[in-house]
């Protein structure tokens, strides 16, 4: 059953699903702490299968998000790092280890040959493809998740990232009224006089609160610099 499989699936449940949860986190934590009546109802959701069946559908939202950014990302980064770093034409990774990655990748791969740097020069985007063809190669080769667990976990790091960002917009609307509307209910309830309010409605404002600044600390920078990790670990293969 999908539902069940990606919700036990390590990427899945790392990469796109604790994104949307972390951003509704507020949502939740207010309902239950300035609601009582609402407390048993979603004590049971979330111990339900519908817990599951929502959790598999914003898995699903995070995904489709995140893949969109990453469409817009890759514009602005001029080709995912993973490729970059193999052009000739790009100093991140030092000349003779890039051609030691080069050697390798042609010993390895039937009929595959790394273009020159005039061919790069001359026609960067069919390069580019010749380049794109190799990482597949290369991710088809570490998809034993045991056996490359460093690269696994930089996947995950980058994927929830990536997703973490492609909510950050609607994140952020959906929090900020969370979190006026939380101060909103402690004027209506108490009118300001904090000695009233009760701990557990602190404790969802402090939430609401953190929730926001992870969401404004995380931007497109910090997505590249995951990303860069995630090629460089990936491209490490090829010095096995």
């Amino acid at each position: 059953m999908d539902v069940l499989r990606d919700f036990f699936n390590p990427y899945e449940r790392n990469a796109r699903l604790y994104p949307a949860l972390i951003t509704l986190l507020p949502t939740f934590v207010s309902l239950y702490c300035f609601f009582e009546e609402l407390r048993d109802i979603l004590t049971t959701v979330i111990g339900s299968i519908f817990f599951v069946a929502v959790s598999y559908l914003i898995s699903k939202v995070s995904r489709e998000l995140g893949k969109k950014k990453q469409d817009t990302l890759i514009i602005e980064w001029d080709g995912m790092p993973s490729t970059r770093f193999l052009r000739h034409s790009d100093s991140t990774i030092d000349p003779l280890t890039k051609q030691r990655y080069h050697t390798f990748l042609e010993k390895s791969i039937a009929n595959f040959r790394c273009p020159t740097l005039e061919e790069e020069t001359n026609d960067k985007e069919n390069t580019d493809k010749v380049y794109d063809s190799a990482i597949k190669w290369l991710l088809t080769k570490t998809r034993d998740t045991q056996k490359y667990s460093l690269l696994f976990r930089e996947n995950i790091s980058y994927g929830f990232t990536r997703n973490f960002l492609a909510l950050k917009p609607w994140g952020l609307v959906i929090n900020f009224i969370i979190l006026f509307g939380s101060i909103g209910l402690i004027y209506k309830r108490y009118q300001f006089d904090f000695n009233k309010v009760l701990p557990i409605e602190w404790v969802s404002i402090l939430i609401s609160i953190v929730i926001i600044i992870l969401q404004l600390l995380i931007t497109k920078e910090t997505v590249h610099s995951k990303a860069k990790a995630y090629a460089r670990t990936l491209l490490e293969v090829c010095d096995e």
